[in-house]
This record gives C-alpha cells, structure tokens and sequence, in this order.
C-alpha cells in the first residue's frame, strides 16, 4: 500500500502533537506516521476504512480491537479534548487522521482521529459569517515582519484608506491556494505587497488599526488573455497571457461568474478609451436608443450604464503593481454583473477574453472566480496602451471574497 504523509486542512494544525492523549502510554522511541484525508467508504466487517488524502489517491487503512477511535470537536486542535468513540462512531464524510507505527504501514492504525462531517459543515458556516460580517479586505500596501505590521489599503465608499495590521499575537494565518481552491494553514511571513488579505480581530474606533486575530491572503490577478484550446468536461482553459505571451491555465468551476459584453457596450467601452474607435462593421457611434454611447459618456439609457462621476468599485482583483486606466470614472463592476451569463462551451478557441481570480505567484495558473468575454472592442481600440488598456483596472470586485476557512 502506497502510504503518503498528507497535511490539510483542519487536521493539520494537530497532526504534529498527536498522538496526544494517550502520549504518556507510548515509549519515547516509537515513531508514528499520519495519513489525513476524508472517509469514503467504510468496511465494518473487514475493518477497513477507505480515505481520500486531499493530495492523493485513495487508499485504505486497516483498523482492529486495539485501535483507539477519539473523536474531537469540529475545529479543535488540542488532543486533550477527544472523547473516547468506537468505530461505529465514524461516517463516511468525516476528517479523520490515522496514526500507524513508521514502518508497519500495512498494520491496523493505532490511533484514529475523527471530526463529524455535520459538526464540519455547520462550524464551516458560522466562520463563513463571521468573516463575511466582522471581515475587512484590503490590498497589502506595506509589510514589515520584523515590527509584526502590515499596512492594508481598504476602499468601501470613497478613496482608499490605510489600515494598519497588529500581528504581533497568536495569529491564524490562511492563503487561497490556487492549485486546490483552499484556505491552506499558512503565515503571516508569507503576504507580499499586492496581495489581498482579509482579516477579523479588534479594531480601533475609526477602524485604522486592527489587533488581527485570524487572516487570510491571496494573489488575485486580472489578465488579458486569448483561449488556446478548452476542456468543458475538466472546466479548464489553456491560454495565452497577451501581455507576457506566456502560456497559463485556467481553471473555472461553478462559482466562476462567466458574463460576456453584449456588442453595444463592448463598443460603448471602446470608445470610452478611444472616442475615433470603429468596429469591423465601420460602426462608430450608437444611437440613444440603442445603447450606443451617449454623448456624455454618462449612463446610456439602456443596459450596463456608465457610472457619473466618482471613482469606479474597489477591485480585489487588482494585481501587484496595477496601473490605472481608461476605465477610470465608471463602475466597470456593475456594468459587467448586469451582462448576460454564458457557459464554457460558448466559448470559442481564438476568442479574447478577461480573466480575474487567484493566480501562482509565476503565472502560469489562475482559478478563475470571475470571466469575461465580447472583450475584443476594448482590446483593440487603444493599442498605445498595450495589450490590457485598462491597465488591470477592470474593477471586477472582490475577486478573492476573504475567509472562508475551509
């Protein structure tokens, strides 16, 4: 049997002290190895448990009178507090951590940790809320390790304001990964300048200052890129990066928000950046009841609508370094949410389209949390400004959506 040391999720944190409570009964000299995952099958009479490492194949894991099954609460890491169960006990759907004897892979666990999958999903909620109620978002400004600081730059409503980060205390630290969709365990040491950080603690009056108490980050990125091939059976994309022409792979799953300009305010948004812009049908200016751009360029009188005046909404897809850009004095934001939905397979290979979501810190992968495509207008009518002449500034909203410990 192929055993892997797996570390994820809420397990992690106590993987390295267990086995615990019943430490003090094992010589100092046994070595222990852990395989995390969650139960998918459960074999009472053969007394075997089938788990699914979160990085590996499925493998099993054999269980006998001797094994002690302890059962912890949903979240808790101390040892001290699992409570004596049977076997009967576990469910498939459950966390479990099996503790086996280093070189003896292929005997009965030892030990077995558990957490009920219903005490999971309902603790999974109620931090849900927690963040989404108490959590303040903002894009890493400043970071010093050495003082415990970070400064975060916030906009709600108005220009951005610092925020400075006490994380000087017991802080619990997550980062989206990218690769699996997470919150993986991670540190403080680990948020750069430009990434996206979320946190709940104590704040000041005027909430300038926070006594973090848990956070979490993550390097969202909105890119330009051109589809190569896709694979709606896998939700991937396989692309282009038109800034650096580098290949990147896209991952789009079913909280992705596919939207796709309608060919009005593609153009609309077009000659924003470029007032002469003419698409390939030699059409350079709507009429007032078409949803043309008006004269102004204040709100048309049908469809997305320009925003008058003020600064566009705040974007957790904004990337490290972003410029701004031609979009500026609209809230591209709400013109895109009020664009008609699409599916992946109306997607064509060749096709321009704008990606926001959390990438690898090289690029060569992003999660898509949000899409857009019928970019082409844009992309073309200000070529002086590069291949994104928005300059990242597409105000896409909270690409990253903060919390959500998983």
């Amino acid at each position: 049997m192929d055993m892997r040391i797996v570390a994820s999720g809420l397990l992690l944190a106590f993987a390295a002290v267990i086995p615990g409570t019943a430490q003090d009964a094992q010589p100092a000299k046994v070595r222990y190895v852990s395989l995390i995952g969650t139960v998918e099958k459960i074999d009472t009479a053969g007394k075997v448990l089938s788990i699914k490492p979160d990085k590996a194949d499925e493998t099993s894991v054999k269980f006998d009178d001797k094994t002690q099954f302890l059962r912890l609460p949903a979240g808790v890491t101390d040892t001290k507090q699992a409570t004596r169960a049977a076997a009967s006990d576990v469910a498939t759907g459950d966390r479990v951590i099996a503790r086996l004897r280093a070189g003896e892979e292929g005997q009965p666990a030892v030990f077995l940790y558990f957490e009920n999958k219903a005490e999971l999903a309902q603790r999974k909620e109620k931090t849900a809320e927690e963040w989404k109620k108490d959590g303040v978002t903002g894009i890493a400004s400043n970071v010093d390790p050495a003082g415990k600081k970070l400064v975060i730059s916030v906009r709600a409503a108005g220009p951005p304001k610092d925020v400075t980060l006490d994380v000087s205390g017991n802080v619990d630290a997550t980062r989206y990964n990218p690769e699996n969709g997470k919150n993986d365990p991670s540190t403080v040491a680990s948020i750069r300048v430009g990434d996206q950080v979320t946190v709940i603690g104590q704040k000041n009056a005027d909430v300038t200052e926070i006594k973090v108490e848990a956070i979490t980050s993550g390097f969202y990125k909105t890119l330009p890129v051109q589809i190569k091939s896709i694979d709606a059976a896998a939700g991937q994309i396989l692309a282009t990066d038109i800034a650096s022409k580098k290949p990147i792979t896209i991952t789009v799953n079913a909280d992705t928000s596919l939207k796709k300009l309608d060919d009005a305010t593609a153009l609309q948004l077009a000659r924003r950046l470029n007032p002469t812009f003419q698409n390939e049908n030699g059409r350079g200016r709507g009429g007032r009841g078409g949803g043309g751009a008006a004269a102004d360029g204040g709100a048309p009188a049908q469809g997305g609508g320009f925003a008058r005046g003020g600064d566009a909404a705040a974007g957790g897809g904004q990337g490290r370094g972003g410029r701004g850009g031609g979009g500026r004095g609209i809230d591209l934001g709400r013109i895109i949410d009020q664009q008609p939905s699409i599916m992946l397979t109306d997607l064509k290979v060749g096709e321009p389209i704008v990606v926001a979501g959390a990438a690898t810190d090289d690029l060569s992968k992003l999660r898509a949390l949000k899409l857009i495509a019928g970019v082409d207008p844009i992309l073309r009518a200000a070529p002086q400004n590069g291949p994104d002449p928005l300059g990242g500034n597409w105000n896409l909203g909270d690409a990253g959506g903060g919390g959500g410990q998983e």
